[in-house]
């Protein structure tokens, strides 16, 4: 059976230097993952659900833990020893696929941000808040940068084969909890439109969306709406719970391509 940590906001899961034997994959919550060198913080990353921390404690890459992990909101976490990684390898393979779901997305981000140091310039698309507080800890309860095109608001759902890990499935850059699969892994994206500018996308005609109080992708209307300069407020998702988002579109967009 699997243990689990429940975490709270400000609690802290592993502090650097320490001994660690256990990684962290996250069901639900954010963390928060910097290091300290020469009495200096800084923060290296950032960890939603489906994501995995402190990871090199069951290669044995490290006896030490290499950074302090901080929760950013409460949430929960399976705990992953070596003992639990090796039932987990032996048992069936529908049980290790979230695990290494979550090694791989973390190698990818590894590799992202290393791209993104050695850019000089960061990109704004657009800037995103939340407004209730279910879409505001999807953002950490921080305003988030859209800083790539597309830009997805979806579920993320562990891979439950071979097959589908190596599918190049894209992770949402906006995590949205599963909630019983009444969301989809891509459910809204914000895109370049080919004239210019910024477009919303529902990707499933009828599912529920509006777009400052109007309803998108409902009977006639289009699933695409024009994010013109200016603020928008977005409602999406379970009709009694919605997500609710904020999006500040400025007046000119930066270079980029079609996707």
């Amino acid at each position: 059976m699997a243990r689990t940590l429940q975490f709270h906001k400000g609690d802290v899961l592993m502090r650097q230097g320490d001994d660690g034997d256990a990684a962290y994959l996250i069901q639900e919550g954010w963390l928060e993952v910097f290091r300290t060198n020469a009495g200096k913080k800084k923060l290296t990353t950032k960890l939603g659900p489906g994501e995995i921390a402190g990871e090199l404690a069951l290669t044995g890459a490290a006896n030490k833990r290499t950074a302090t992990v901080r929760a950013l909101t409460d949430g929960c976490a399976e705990i992953i020893d070596r003992g639990s990684l090796i039932r987990l390898v032996n048992g069936p393979g529908t049980r290790l696929m979230p695990l290494l779901g979550a090694l791989f997305s973390r190698l990818q981000d590894t590799l992202v941000d290393a791209e993104v140091e050695g850019t000089a310039e960061t990109i704004s698309h657009a800037t995103l808040h939340g407004v209730n507080d279910k879409a505001k800890r999807t953002l950490c309860n921080t305003s988030c940068r859209v800083s790539h095109l597309p830009w997805v608001f979806g579920a993320y759902i562990n891979p439950v084969s071979v097959t589908e890990l190596f599918s190049g499935r894209h992770m949402p850059e906006v995590r949205l909890p599963d909630e019983g699969r009444k969301l989809r892994e891509q459910h809204l994206k914000i895109e370049a439109c080919p004239d210019g500018g910024l477009q919303l996308r529902v990707m499933n005609h009828g599912d529920y969306c509006t777009l400052d109080e109007e309803r998108i992708a409902y009977g006639s209307a289009s699933d695409i709406a024009r994010l013109e300069p200016g603020r928008h407020e977005i409602t999406f998702g379970p009709l009694n719970d919605p997500y609710i988002f904020v999006i500040e579109v400025p007046e000119e967009q930066p270079e980029t391509q079609l996707s």
